[in-house]
């Protein structure tokens, strides 16, 4: 098998939002056929040869219909049978790491060996709210919840007592499908945290934020350094918003206005204020943001997921096609079967050869 370089697959991130953000509360016919409609997203991302299904982590909002990635990717690790599954991300400070130890070894051994979890410190405060987290020392909360379920997964009972988390005489069972665990992705924009991904992970993940290309640059140095010192091979894995159509200006207009909004509503909160060139929200237009989207027709698609792999040495793209407002369902279903046919097919056909590498799922490895 050859290891992993250069864009080789591409993964779907099945977003579990769905209206306007501050929406009523669904009735009951629209959440149960909502929760419908996202698991045969993720039925037909696989049919479409998307290499992965990607779930968040979000609580707590009226616009969200599935709270945590946990039973959606438990569904689809039975309704699937070849697409890697895994979160993108986990919000680990939200839950006792041997709760996260159990459902996750639940869905690895389900999937035959196709899950893979990026796990998260956390950054919307109304999510530790919702679950009564308290808000100091996060990060070691974070660094401790892994340690823990690092040591659930060597198949012996243990003890800890910790800072953050106390288990007692526990063994964890069934382990998981993978020996001794799945794989595991970190995230983070900063210095600090994607230096730690290096550590305890095989992949880096980045959202999908428009990048600015010297601070890419550092972000990428100081990535491939702690993988060095690690001894690692590094993985890059980029988010991206995207759709395809007959032209630009086409996708544009059905996918733009959401997309647009959706950064705006970012920019808002200050999530976009080093770039300069997207620090406030009236700079932030479908023609300004083009670079950073994978937007237009099927070559155009193709040339810039090229150029991420060629500039950027991503080895691995993300797409999501829906934002909070839209599209609708239903477009969104038609656009995951024609990118699947007509961007993802061209990548999986320039490398068909099994994937080689700690951060893809052993049963996955396609």
């Amino acid at each position: 098998m050859p290891e992993a370089g250069g864009v080789v697959r591409i993964g779907y991130l099945l977003d579990l939002h769905k209206g306007g953000y501050d929406q009523p509360v669904p009735t009951r016919e629209d959440a149960a056929g909502t929760m419908d409609a996202m698991i045969e997203e993720g039925i037909l991302a696989e049919k479409a040869g998307f290499h992965s299904i990607q779930v968040p982590d979000r609580h707590g909002r009226t616009e969200c219909y599935f709270p945590g990635p946990f039973q959606l990717l438990s569904i689809l690790a039975h309704e699937t049978s070849r697409v890697a599954l895994g979160s993108y991300a986990l919000v680990n400070t939200l839950y006792h790491p041997m709760l996260i130890a159990e459902q996750c070894a639940v869905i690895d051994n389900l999937s035959r060996g196709r899950l893979y979890m990026t796990w998260a410190r956390g950054y919307h405060e109304g999510y530790w709210d919702y679950f009564g987290v308290p808000k100091e020392r996060l990060l070691g909360r974070f660094l401790e919840n892994v340690r823990v379920i690092e040591q659930a997964y060597r198949g012996e009972r243990f003890s800890h007592q910790g800072d953050c988390y106390e288990v007692r005489d526990a063994l964890l069972s069934p382990q998981p499908y993978q020996r001794p665990h799945f794989p595991f992705w970190g995230g983070g924009q900063f210095k600090p945290s994607i230096e730690r991904s290096a550590r305890y992970a095989e992949a880096w993940t980045c959202d999908g934020f428009p990048i600015q290309r010297a601070t890419w640059d550092e972000q990428v140095g100081a990535y491939r350094s702690a993988c060095a010192e690690e001894g690692k091979k590094p993985f890059i894995v980029l988010l991206r918003n995207g759709w395809v159509a007959d032209s630009f200006e086409e996708a544009a207009r059905q996918f733009g206005e959401h997309y647009v909004d959706e950064m705006r509503f970012y920019c808002r909160q200050g999530i976009l204020a080093h770039h300069p060139d997207f620090d406030t929200p009236e700079k932030i237009t479908a023609q300004s943001t083009r670079e950073h989207v994978v937007v237009g027709t099927p070559q155009q698609c193709i040339e810039r997921l090229e150029q991420y792999e060629e500039e950027l040495g991503v080895d691995y793209v993300t797409m999501r096609f829906r934002m909070v407002k839209g599209p609708s369902l239903q477009a969104t279903r038609e656009q995951i079967l024609r990118f699947g046919e007509e961007v993802v097919a061209h990548f999986t056909r320039k490398s068909p050869q099994p994937i080689d590498h700690p951060a893809i799922p052993e049963g996955a490895r396609w």
